[in-house]
This record gives structure tokens, sequence and C-alpha cells, in this order.
């Protein structure tokens, strides 16, 4: 036959006379991969329409296109491609799979895609019952999910009738009925392959029944088998919940995969608890916040909590080397995962040392409002600025934390109860509940600082409420006598009364407080903060620019803030003393000296702030720089300096070592 000379004309001919596979060829050859699907479809190809449909990125079609052409593995495998950052198109998949007549499968992805009740329904359609508990449990159907529980219970096989006690008696004891909940779960540590979990999830009702002997007994039969496990059965319990809540929503209690290896407890509050915790997805070690707090059904509860995970994301996202890196988070399952900070809060260690030198009160101060800076221009307040939410990283360097957590108090409270564990750190206005903004972050460092320099908040009550209201706090140097009237003036203009006369911003309250002395300073005062330095080059991978005698100096691009640092990177790690020559370097960061921003935890690596400017030996400095130079140094009488960068806003003490070709 002949063919037309149009293109267009020839696959219409073509499709005219039953020839869709050629007519098919044709399409992709010119791109129109769609309409090549749909012809290929129309005979039935679909092996020969799948790479198309995964060449134009519909995971949802290709999924359909794998199951009518009975490849259920390869559409398995589509699916498991799919990111949970991506609902939509998991619904999409789960769809595909429902559609195909194959229920379970879609199930699976309704759950990754936190459509739970969906998924219960699915899972009913598949005749998967105790799946179908899981996730009608996940979905907030609770009764219905303890009534498929119950059936199991009194009618499925051995194996479902452990797995159904197991899963009901945690039910139970969610639910507060803790007496149920223990007779299940004995019941259920009678079969070996649910024998560990029934037991370890048995010591919450144990407590809760004022058992703790008995609870105490169970756990020394689990340290028999696993001695890693906590000393305490308070302990184990919440382990328990945080390894319930890190398991991912479309496994089970069968032995899938988890994420998360929670190793300890790192402490606890009044809405959450923080693991220590093995990040397999990230290859590191991180700190897992699991709130306690959040699943009422309430809308203001509702409402707070929505709150708090918005600006807790979004300070995560400022990616600042002074706030505590949110790596990931499910807001759904009341999950945080964020980066693990070595050194404690300020709360503990003001706890352990007592008050903060006057060298490491003032770079706290700076770390501090560094932070709050780029969270107020980004119009996130944080509302909770206080020691416990202080954090320091192994190198000294302090960070700030959980952003909107203030919100949390909102949680079933009135408002006095809900802060009355922060009020000593509140502004006037936001105990009155007028609008808060730069300010009351800024009343409530003050505070902080007032803390960390004295060893007490300015205001110790009974009436804490009246005394922010009305009180004027005590002047800081007449509770220290190393204090001066710059650290007066500083912390009495930020804890005034109205928010108009404290400090207009971080920048400016910085500003201020640089000029503190420190231990041994003149009490002339110091510069303000350069400016910052902008990066020496571009630097896509480290680059090595030096040897020491201990190791070698490399520039490399730090990827959380894609600025770029000068790493010292040694060949043995730190001795305890040079671990503590480190921390005294940190502690000594300011206007006029290098700072330390980072010690890796095998304790090889120290990043110093890559500086735009040649090393010169002291005696090189000019008059100006001398002067400059002379006060940091009086500052820090006990610090080797030797030599200075000079940079665009001025000399800059250098603590990192130089190459030895210097």
């Amino acid at each position: 036959m002949s063919l037309p000379s149009n293109d267009g004309d020839v696959i219409e001919y073509l499709v005219a006379h039953g020839a869709y596979v050629e007519a098919a060829r044709i399409c992709v050859e010119r791109g129109e991969l769609p309409r090549a699907i749909q012809l290929y479809e129309r005979v039935w190809r679909f092996a020969d329409a799948l790479p198309l449909a995964e060449q134009l990125g519909d995971p949802a079609l290709a999924v359909r296109l794998a199951l009518d052409a009975k490849l259920v593995s390869r559409a398995t495998e589509l699916a498991a491609m799919v990111g949970a950052d991506a609902p939509d198109t998991l619904r999409a998949v789960a769809e595909a799979f429902a559609s195909r007549g194959r229920p379970f499968e879609g199930a699976r992805v309704f759950e990754r895609a936190l459509e739970h009740a969906r998924a219960a329904e699915l899972y009913r359609r598949a005749g998967a019952p105790l799946d179908e508990a899981r996730a009608r449990a996940a979905a907030g159907q609770l009764r219905e999910a303890g009534l498929l529980y119950e059936r199991l219970v009194a009618e499925g096989g051995p194996d479902e009738v452990a797995s159904a006690r197991l899963a009901l008696g945690r039910l139970l004891a969610r639910l507060g009925r803790h007496e149920e909940a223990a007779r299940l779960l004995q019941a259920a540590a009678r079969t070996p392959a649910v024998a560990t979990a029934a037991l370890r999830a048995l010591g919450g009702p144990l407590l809760a029944l004022g058992l703790r002997v008995a609870a105490a007994d169970v756990l020394a039969r689990l340290r028999r088998e696993t001695p890693t496990l906590p000393t305490t059965p308070e302990e184990l319990v919440a382990l328990e919940d945080a390894e319930r809540a890190t398991v991912g929503p479309a496994l089970d209690d069968r032995g899938a995969p988890r994420r998360f290896r929670v190793e300890r407890l790192l402490g606890s509050g009044a809405t959450g608890r923080v693991f220590l915790a093995h990040d397999t997805l990230l290859g590191q070690p991180v700190a897992l916040k699991l709130l306690t707090v959040g699943a009422g059904t309430s809308a203001p509860e509702r409402q707070a909590y929505l709150r708090y995970a918005r600006e807790a994301e979004a300070a995560g996202r400022l990616r600042h080397p002074n706030i505590v890196a949110l790596h990931d988070a499910d807001p759904g399952a009341g999950l945080f995962v964020l980066e693990l900070m070595a050194g404690g809060t300020l709360a503990e260690r003001l706890a352990a040392t007592g008050p903060l030198t006057l060298a490491h009160a003032r770079r706290l101060g700076l770390d501090v409002l560094a932070a709050l800076g780029v969270a107020h221009a980004r119009g996130i307040v944080h509302r909770d600025v206080k020691p416990a939410n202080v954090f320091f990283d192994a190198a000294g360097n302090a960070k700030l934390g959980d952003f909107g957590a203030a919100h949390l108090a909102d949680f079933g409270q009135t408002q006095t109860g809900g802060f009355f564990g922060t009020v000593a750190y509140m502004a006037p206005e936001q105990i009155t509940g007028s609008a808060i903004g730069v300010a009351a972050d800024l009343y409530a460092l003050g505070v902080t600082l007032f803390q960390a320099l004295t060893g007490r908040p300015p205001f110790l009550g009974p009436d804490l409420v009246a005394q922010h209201l009305g009180e004027a706090p005590p002047l800081p140097s007449s509770l220290r006598a190393d204090l001066t009237p710059a650290h007066d003036e500083v912390l009495a203009r930020a804890l005034a009364k109205a928010p108009g006369e404290r400090f207009g911003a971080a920048a400016e309250m910085a500003t201020a407080l640089a000029a503190w002395p420190v231990e041994g300073a003149p009490r002339a005062a110091l510069a303000p903060p350069r400016a910052e330095v902008e990066p020496l080059a571009i630097v896509e991978e480290a680059r090595e620019v030096g040897r020491t005698a201990l190791g070698l100096l490399l520039l490399r691009r730090e990827p959380r803030t894609a600025r770029v640092v000068l790493v010292e990177q040694r060949a043995e790690p730190l001795d305890a003393a040079a671990l503590v020559d480190v921390r005294r370097r940190a502690a000594a960061g300011g206007p006029a000296v290098q700072r330390v921003l980072h010690l890796s935890d095998d304790r090889r690596e120290i990043w110093y702030e890559a500086l735009d400017g040649d090393a010169w030996p002291a005696g090189a400095a000019t008059a100006p720089e001398r002067a400059r130079l002379d006060l940091a140094r009086a500052a820090l009488p006990d610090l080797p300096l030797t030599h200075f960068a000079r940079t665009p806003a001025g000399p800059v003490w250098l603590v990192a070592p130089l190459p030895l070709s210097s």
C-alpha cells in the first residue's frame, strides 16, 4: 500500500488500517509519547508502553501499565521510587493499584501518603484484618480498630492471635485501660515471635498500675538478652514510645526495617522527649524530638500544634550555623529529626558549673543574636528564648533551637498554667497577651544573659508576673563583682518594660554587647562586630591549602550554609589537652578574633572561619591595626596570638594553625 507523505496523515492512515504498532513507533520518533502510549494500549502492548510512561515521569501511569503487563514486581519497584514529599503522586499510584485489583499494594502506598482511612478500606478488601486495624488506629478510628483486634483474638489463627493481642494491648494502654492492656501483653509474651515486643510494651501499663517491681522484673528479663537497654523501667517506657513513633507509616509490627535506631533518652520535658538515635537515611547520629502533646482533637490544640510545626520547619530551613538544624519532620507523628548537639544546653551548663566567664557570656550572646537576626529577617519570632533552648555543639558554639515551642503551651491548659515554666523569661507584652515581635525575643535573651552572668534570673518570684510587669531588675554588677557598667547598661535596655525602649533589632543589640569586656580586659569597648566575610573562592570540593605539623589545612564548602570554611584535618584525634585548647579558642571568637565554627564527632576536624586576607606577623600591623589588635589581645591574655589577617572589616587575629611554609 502507498503511504501519504505527511507524517500526521501517515499515522492516521496506519491507525485506520489497524497498524497501531507502526503508528506508535512513528509517534515515539516524533516525541509524541502520550499518543504512542494510547496506541500501544489499544493493542494490549502494555510492556511496550511502560518505558514511555517512565520516560514521561508519570509514576501512576507507569504502575498501571506495569500491572496491565502482569509485571507486578516492576510496579512495586516504581511505587517505592515515589518519595513521601509527593503525596498527590502517592495517592495516584495507590489508586492505580486499587483499580487493577491489587488492594493490598494500594493500601501500602496510601499509608505512605498518610491516607490511613483509605488504606484501611483497601486492607479490608484485601482480607488483611491486622493491617486494616493498624490503619484504622492511625486514622483515629480507635473503636473500629479495637473491635477488629478483639475479633482476631477470638477467631484468628495462632500467629494472628499473638499479633492482635500485642496490638490491642498497645491500643488499650494508649486509651488508659492499663489493666486490660497488661493482661493482653502478658498473654502475647507467651508467643516467641512477639515475646520481646510484648514485654517491652508491658512496662508502661505496669508502671501506670503502680507495679514498678514487676516492671523492673520485666526489664531485667529483657536486659539478659539485650544488655544495652536502659536500666530503669521509666527509661524503657520512654524508649518504647520513641521507637513506636519512628516506625514508617507503611510498616507494621512484624519486623519491617526502621529508619531510626533509637539508642537512649537524652532528656524530657512537659511537651516531649528527646532521644539519641542513628538515622540510617542520613548515616549519622541525630536527636529525635518526640512530642507528647499535640494529639488533641480540639481546634485550639490543633492550631497551636500546627503553628509550632510550621515555625520549627521554617527555622530549620534557615540553615544558619547558630540555629539547630532540622533534618526532617513528620508532624503527623509529632516527630522532629534534629542536629545532635553534643554539648548539651545552657541550662545544663549553668546547673553544673554556675555562671559563665565574661568571655563565654559575650560569645554566647553574639551567637544567639546572630541566630535571632536571621530568623527575624524572615519574619520568625522565637517566643521561647531561654537557657533550655540554647544548645552547644562539640566545639562550644551556641545554637538556638525549639523555634515555635511556646505555642505548645496552648495545649489543653490555661494561659498561666501553660507558660508557668517559661514565665521567668517572658517579656511583659507576652505575659499580657499583647502583640509579640522582635523586642520580645531580645527581652528573653536579656533575661537569659542575666542568668548566664549572675547564676540567677533577674526576678525570683513568687509573683513573677507582677515583677516582669512592674518591677525594675537589679543591676547585674550588684550580684557579681567583675561585671561592669557596660553589662548593666546593655541588660537594663534589653529588660525595659516597654518594647519601644529596648534594642530595635538583634544587630543593634549585638553591637552594644560586643563592647562587653572579658576577663583581664580594660574597661574600654571592643569594636562592633565586623561584616560577614565573603568567601575566599567558590570551592565545590575540598581544596588543600597547606600542611601543618599535625595534618592538613583545607578549604571546603560547608553544605548546610553554602559558605567556605577553613578545615584543619588532623591525622590523630584531639587529646584532652588539645580539646581544652580548641574550646578556649572557640570561646575567644569575636569581632577581632577568628571564630572556631565546628569540631567533628571524631575530633579529627576543626572548622574555622575562612578570612579574606593574607596572614601577617603581629609586628607588621599599622598603628590603627595595632590599636584594634592590642585591645583584643588584652581581652585574651592566655591565648597565643602571633599572626593576623587584613580583612575588609579590619584586622583579625588568627587562631587556626598556619601552613608550615608560612
